[in-house]
């Protein structure tokens, strides 16, 4: 993979990109809709929820051919490197999925371009409880041990997303046509590279910077490793390859040229950050709201970023945050402490473990229309984080 320069990340490349979908999965569900509408395609993709089988044999022949072309990992794959990010999950996935939910996610909805097709789709506000199970098994089927194996569960997983994000950029690019004003030129295309490559960095980078903020400080190879096995991801995802960030610091450059393109305030990002939030609220019902949730999120995000949001603010956090900055500040400057043993940061790490497991559990035994939601994590893991009985 050729390494993409900080330099490369210009307002001019970054706005071709806006114009720019997924060829390759984008050809195969237009066929399918100009032969059967819209009514076929819609059971294609309940056809590649539901079916337990690698190539549903149901499947129009675009689909199929499709599932057979995206298949295989890029050449530059590197299986040290995957086994390598795979292992950081297996160690800290507890912190990980909570930053997905408290970091990634709702930085993903501070960018008001992107997130209107998240809004458009309503998903999270419909149907919540699905969105987040749908999420979190993303997560679990691509960086879970052997989920890029020949059959693994991760590819598979990855080529449905990928042709469920082509299936609604050609709804909405259809509906467009139909009810003005669904879509705005200045959105650019539904779900288009910078897009993708930015929802891709929100998952990949909580190595970087959230995970830091919760005290786990990981080692430059275990961080490339990471960003290295989200790479490819993002390959299979449909993301350009020159989009791909070569290591942490290029992938820290365009998620500043992104946030700094992107990040404002929107009704959209507000209503869909309120919406998780509420969620995560009735899944840790032990937990006070107010004293947990909203600080927690203005913790690992940033103020600014949460305050775009309007995430609220927490008089408990606050004050540990006003007091852990200056036990902190005497700690590192005259003590010369290093800063996995400042205050602020064990003080979060504490909270942030039996705060994850609560939510993961929760998630792993979460009942939806009385029965139990189709949520699998490795037995191995499960008991490893402490999430069975």
């Amino acid at each position: 993979m050729a390494g993409a320069t900080a330099t490369r990340w210009t307002d001019e490349f970054l706005d071709g990109m806006r114009d720019i979908g997924d060829p390759v999965a984008d050809i195969a569900v237009a066929q399918v809709l100009q032969r059967g509408g819209i009514d076929e395609v819609n059971a294609a993709m309940r056809t590649l929820v539901r079916a337990d089988q690698q190539v549903p044999q149901e499947l129009p022949d675009e689909l199929k051919a499709y599932l057979a072309e995206t298949l295989e990992l890029p050449g530059w794959a590197d299986q040290d490197k995957i086994a390598r990010g795979q292992q950081v999950f297996e160690k800290w996935g507890i912190y990980i999925a909570l930053c997905l939910y408290c970091a990634s996610l709702p930085s993903s909805y501070a960018a008001a371009n992107g997130v209107q097709v998240l809004h458009l789709t309503a998903r999270l506000d419909t149907d919540p409880q699905r969105r987040i199970l749908e999420t979190g098994q993303f997560l679990f089927d691509v960086l879970s041990d052997g989920g890029f194996g020949p059959n693994g569960k991760g590819r598979r997983t990855i080529q449905r997303v990928r042709l469920m994000h082509a299936a609604v950029r050609q709804l909405i690019t259809t509906r467009s046509e139909t009810t003005p004003g669904l879509w705005k030129a200045e959105w650019g295309t539904p779900l288009n590279q910078e897009d993708l490559a930015g929802t891709l960095l929100a998952f990949s980078c909580v190595v970087v910077e959230p995970l830091r903020r919760l005290g786990v400080r990981l080692s430059k190879g275990d961080i490339e490793s990471y960003v290295h096995l989200w790479n490819v991801v993002g390959y299979l995802l449909g993301v350009r390859e020159d989009l791909l960030a070569a290591d942490a610091d290029e992938a820290t450059a365009l998620i500043g040229a992104i946030e700094r393109r992107q990040f404002r305030e929107s009704p959209e990002g507000v209503a869909l950050t309120g919406a998780l939030l509420n969620l995560m609220d009735e899944l840790t019902p032990g937990y006070q709201f107010d004293a947990t949730i909203p600080g927690l999120v203005r913790h690992l995000i940033g103020a600014d970023t949460a305050d775009l949001l309007a995430i609220p603010k927490s008089a408990e956090f606050d004050r540990l945050s006003f007091f852990a900055r200056a036990v902190d500040w005497f700690l590192s400057r005259v003590l010369g402490r290093r800063e996995r043993e400042l205050i602020g940061y064990r003080a979060m790490s504490e909270l942030a473990r039996p705060f994850g497991i609560n939510l993961l559990r929760q998630i792993y035994t979460f009942q939806t229309r009385g029965k139990s939601a189709p949520f699998d994590i490795p037995d191995r893991l499960a008991r490893r984080w402490e999430l069975t009985p």
